[in-house]
């Protein structure tokens, strides 16, 4: 059976400045639910979070730019609008956990993360470029990444027993390392880590479900191995194994119900390995 467990990231936190003006330029340009909500956003970060302050709406997706402890950070409005809808008594009580998580997250410990200290901690992680899209790739808050595909990215954490911290650029500028740097050293940590018997999907299918947090990004250490069948459908579940003898159809059509499912899902879509990168079966076929 298929399992799934997601790393929740929920971001959210403004504060405001020129409260009005905002207001008016907001209601112009967004629906009026979307305009109450922003106005309660703002009144109850303003009454309760004076420490956040609010820079602005991003052009081109329901997102905006805010400084939390003094790090600007891009953050996605989409799943802060659908609870404050679902729930709107709790308002308040979301607002105070969001800022919580962004701060756990960890963008805002650039100056506190020495390189000697993230180095055996770092991790790749297997992404969505949407997910990355909301996340936000705006200055130094964007997280660094290396693309897979037009669909996937991998991203990088610093993974401990109390939080996980994904790296910003604000942290290669910091250790004055590369993008490649990154890469290559979160590969080798990940290597170490031990494959979960990945090795033999080349002569059968192999499920990887340990829960670990980094099955998916496991895909990473094969991706040399021609004509493999990858489904990643969420962070902590991977299926991989060679083509022959397998049910593309229903492979597809399990891996988009399991990744329509997930509440953090990474992709619906089945790939196949080729020349080292991963592409679509719907689209080689």
């Amino acid at each position: 059976m298929w399992l799934w467990v997601g790393l929740g990231w929920c971001v959210l936190a403004v504060g405001v400045a020129v409260l009005h003006h905002r207001l008016r330029r907001a209601s112009g340009q967004y629906s009026p639910e979307v305009a109450a909500f922003v106005l309660r956003l703002e009144n109850e970060l303003l009454a309760a979070h004076p420490d956040v302050q609010f820079l602005g709406m991003l052009p081109d997706r329901f997102a905006c730019l805010m400084s939390v402890d003094g790090q600007e950070t891009p953050v996605s409005l989409y799943e802060a609008f659908r609870h404050a809808e679902a729930f709107p008594e709790s308002f308040a009580r979301m607002v105070a956990r969001l800022l919580s998580d962004i701060r756990e997250v960890g963008l805002d410990r650039v100056d506190d993360l020495e390189f000697a200290t993230a180095s055996p901690l770092l991790m790749p992680q297997v992404r969505s470029r949407e997910w990355l899209e909301q996340q936000g790739t705006f200055g130094d808050s964007g997280l660094v990444n290396t693309t897979l595909n037009d669909e996937l990215v991998t991203v990088y954490v610093v993974d401990d027993s109390s939080c996980m911290v994904f790296i910003c650029r604000a942290h290669l500028k910091r250790w004055q390392k590369g993008p490649a740097d990154l890469h290559n050293l979160a590969l080798a940590n990940l290597a170490s880590l031990g494959d979960n018997g990945l090795r033999d999907a080349s002569t059968g299918p192999v499920l990887l479900q340990s829960g670990d947090g980094f099955d998916a990004s496991r895909l990473l250490l094969l991706l040399q191995e021609e004509g493999l069948l990858v489904a990643i459908p969420e962070r902590d579940t991977l299926w991989i194994g060679p083509e022959e003898g397998q049910n593309l159809e229903q492979l597809m059509a399990v891996t988009e119900q399991i990744s329509d499912r997930s509440q953090y899902p990474v992709s619906p879509s089945l790939f196949r390995v080729k020349d080292g990168r991963l592409q679509p079966v719907q689209e080689s076929n």
